[in-house]
């Protein structure tokens, strides 16, 4: 029987018509601070965030950018005057794979519990030493349903 452990890692996904996309942190970092709007394949990237209070968010902020979602809000604020919104913002994993999978280019990122067969991951962002991030309690994120 396998053993399962427990990844410090994030995976950065976007649906399967980003297939053959590679990228690097560089790219990752460019992309949600909306520096890089365009893919390889020409097209206009569609980032998507956590909310700010969600552990995963707050793990993938202090790895990829080394400042929480709220030590931002001057950088979003000088770029929303220049017309560049910061990314759309869900409130679960499983709303980043909804979002994901039906927005062509979007690009968000999950704990690899979440994985399945309807994403592509293109990186694999590697979470620092000093960031705590209970993986077991992320898995366990769900959805609120609202109703249409």
């Amino acid at each position: 029987m396998p053993t399962t452990s427990i990844s410090r890692e994030i995976l950065v996904i976007t649906g399967k018509d980003s297939q053959g996309i590679y990228l690097d942190k560089k790219n990752i970092v460019n992309i949600f601070l909306r520096k890089q709007l365009i893919n390889q394949k020409g097209k206009r990237w569609i980032p998507v965030n956590l909310s700010t209070s969600h552990p995963l968010r707050r793990a993938f902020s202090e790895t990829l950018f080394e400042q929480q979602p709220e030590e931002m809000d001057n950088y979003w604020n000088i770029k929303y005057f220049h017309g560049i919104s910061p990314p759309y913002v869900v409130d679960s994993q499983q709303a980043m794979l909804s979002f994901v999978t039906s927005t062509p280019n979007a690009i968000g990122y999950i704990s690899p519990c979440f994985v399945n067969d309807d994403i592509t991951i293109i990186f694999k962002l590697m979470l620092k030493n000093k960031v705590k991030l209970d993986f077991k309690q992320a898995c366990k994120d769900s959805i609120e349903l609202i109703p249409h």
